[in-house]
């Protein structure tokens, strides 16, 4: 269930862009250091697994993808729109297009788990109630929520939250989604079974996944298409 199309026509992909381009960015705050410049592209269908250490500049990628923060150096481009040059209100309707999960979870307490998966999509489309709670019926189904779905989230386990979060995520069936941390707590086979899930369109089509983490279960490898190293700002390993 992707956002309406007069919704995202405000703001037109590029045909045939990679989902997700960084270009010669300063990660790090260091412009007087063109030697720490970070490049990496997200192509279509793949999952990126971006790895490294606390202060590494992994931290920046999601919010540089996502528009919240804007690139020093170099550019940043989602389906080949550089993100950075949109006004506030195209930035609003653009961000639609994408899946996010914040470091953490993200999910606001007063509202149960099924409500939280639901925010997206009673917010962001122009869908009929019934489609509505088809759409979140399906998530809730897909990510393995339904017998803990009326709970808030200080009444679930941290998987249980993990799981409603990146359901989010997913809402709106995005082509793209940007994980931050999306494993930390988890056992290896929570990790696996939630990554198996997120990068799987609702046609059952692969999506672009973008994934940051301190290091990579091996439960997880499989599925994992590229992985990254990032240190001090740079990617100093890229391998299939």
């Amino acid at each position: 269930m992707r956002p309406s199309a007069t919704a995202g026509a405000q703001v037109p992909a590029v045909a045939g862009a990679p989902p997700l381009v960084y270009r010669d960015v300063d990660l790090l705050g260091r412009a007087d250091r063109p030697d720490r410049r970070f490049s990496m592209v997200v192509e279509a269908g793949a999952v990126v697994a971006a790895i490294g250490d606390e202060g590494s500049g992994i931290e920046a990628l999601g919010r540089l993808a996502l528009g919240f923060d804007r690139p020093a150096t170099g550019a940043v481009e989602v389906f080949g729109v550089p993100v950075a040059a949109l006004p506030y209100d195209r930035l609003l309707v653009f961000r639609r297009r994408l899946g996010y999960l914040p470091q953490g979870d993200g999910l606001l307490q007063n509202l149960t788990l099924r409500d939280n998966v639901a925010l997206p999509v009673r917010f962001a489309t122009d869908h009929r109630l019934q489609e509505v709670d088809r759409r979140v019926a399906q998530l809730v189904d897909d990510f393995r929520l339904r017998a803990i779905a009326t709970l808030r989230p200080a009444q679930a386990t941290e998987e249980d939250r993990r799981r409603a979060a990146i359901a989010r995520s997913a809402a709106l069936d995005p082509a793209l989604v940007v994980l931050e941390l999306p494993f930390v707590g988890l056992t290896s086979r929570a990790a696996s079974d939630l990554l198996e899930r997120v990068r799987r369109s609702e046609d059952g089509s692969a999506r672009a996944v973008l994934l940051t983490s301190r290091d990579l279960s091996p439960s997880v490898r499989p599925a994992v298409t590229r992985v990254v190293r990032v240190v001090d700002g740079v990617a100093v390993d890229d391998r299939k």
